[in-house]
């Protein structure tokens, strides 16, 4: 009985220590290296956030186990690539854009190992955008089914898109009666988005199928279909680039050519990132984007992303007078009048409006 107990006490021991060494080894191969910084990024601080006349200290240190002699940093940031040691300040209203900018940092040492970091900051707009005040010149009737996502006045013909799957479809309009003189059906299981005319073509965007559609702009006959990687929201254009956006804050300029991005904007206020933006027009020189949800214009500088105005349009109509009406949608220019139209989904009316500053 004594040998029993003895031998199951060795057993017990020898389990016990095969299992503390089962245990340290697989810690030490669970153990994940940590990555050594030599390096600490003192200034900016992580999402940091600048307004658009302020100035960016970047200010770098050596950790406390770093020997290392540094014979040169470089900091890039966009298209620019500056030279520094430890310290350099940069300035909001000449070096970045309105958004997200990664600050990336390059120190190179004496033994010609290189070491790479980066910071991202925030810029925002100081400028609040001022309000245009708007006067209604006409309006005319508009048709109630029509999930309205694009509209384009061209010459003598009104364009317009009507969205949701199964019931999508493009048509074509004589001026001011609103007479159809062409429509054609979109393939059911597309969602039409916007539109614009480039040339004597016709582009439309679809909203979560990554696919556009190309048509003659005289008989809507289908031509071609292009690719892009987001949703597709709001499209107008710049007499040289499709403009587009995808429901966020991001506004792309396309090459129409291959359909390559040539430059993204981010679009912001004094308050932060303006996100939906929908419905686009390009009219003088300025970006005219519907916000979804929202009964309001932005206004937008195409080089910055800057919002320079809003177009407030709360009151243009009592809502409460309708039952089956959705959210404004849907932006065309008059050049020869410099008025602009205006309507919604499933909107009775359409509006014609001449702006003004207040």
């Amino acid at each position: 009985m004594l040998l029993k107990n003895k031998i199951l006490k060795n057993i017990n021991i020898w389990l016990g220590l095969f299992l503390l060494f089962q245990s340290c080894n697989s810690e030490i191969k669970n153990k994940s290296p940590r990555i050594k910084s030599n390096i600490k990024i003192d200034s900016p601080f992580s999402f940091e956030i600048f307004n658009d006349d302020d100035t960016v200290e970047v200010r770098i240190s050596k950790t406390i186990n770093n020997n290392k002699k540094i014979k040169k940093s470089l900091l890039i940031n966009g298209n620019d690539t500056l030279s520094f040691t430890d310290k350099i300040d940069l300035y909001t209203n000449r070096n970045f854009i309105y958004g997200k900018n990664t600050l990336r940092v390059f120190v190179y040492y004496a033994d010609e190992s290189i070491e790479k970091y980066s910071r991202q900051i925030t810029i925002y707009p100081k400028q609040k955008p001022s309000e245009l005040g708007y006067e209604i010149i006409k309006i005319l009737p508009h048709d109630s089914q029509i999930y309205t996502q694009g509209l384009i006045l061209d010459q003598n013909h009104f364009y317009e898109s009507s969205g949701q799957y199964g019931k999508s479809f493009l048509r074509k309009y004589t001026s001011d009666e609103f007479v159809i003189s062409k429509e054609i059906k979109i393939a059911s299981n597309l969602f039409a988005e916007g539109i614009t005319i480039l040339e004597d073509k016709l582009f439309m965007l679809t909203w979560k199928s990554n696919k556009g559609l190309i048509f003659d702009k005289n008989t809507l006959a289908l031509l071609d279909t292009f690719e892009y990687s987001t949703e597709g929201w709001g499209l107008t254009n710049n007499e040289r680039e499709l403009i587009m956006s995808d429901g966020s804050e991001k506004i792309k300029f396309i090459d129409p050519s291959n359909f390559k991005i040539n430059k993204e904007i981010q679009v912001y206020d004094n308050s932060g990132k303006v996100e939906s933006l929908n419905e686009l027009e390009y009219i003088n020189g300025k970006i005219f984007s519907n916000i979804y949800g929202q009964d309001k214009i932005a206004v937008i500088n195409p080089l910055s992303g800057l919002v320079e105005n809003y177009i407030n349009l709360e009151k243009i109509m009592n809502k409460k007078n309708y039952k089956n009406i959705d959210v404004m949608n849907g932006i065309a220019f008059n050049e020869k009048s410099n008025t602009v139209y205006i309507t919604g989904k499933w909107w009775p009316s359409l509006y014609e409006i001449k702006l003004s500053k207040r």
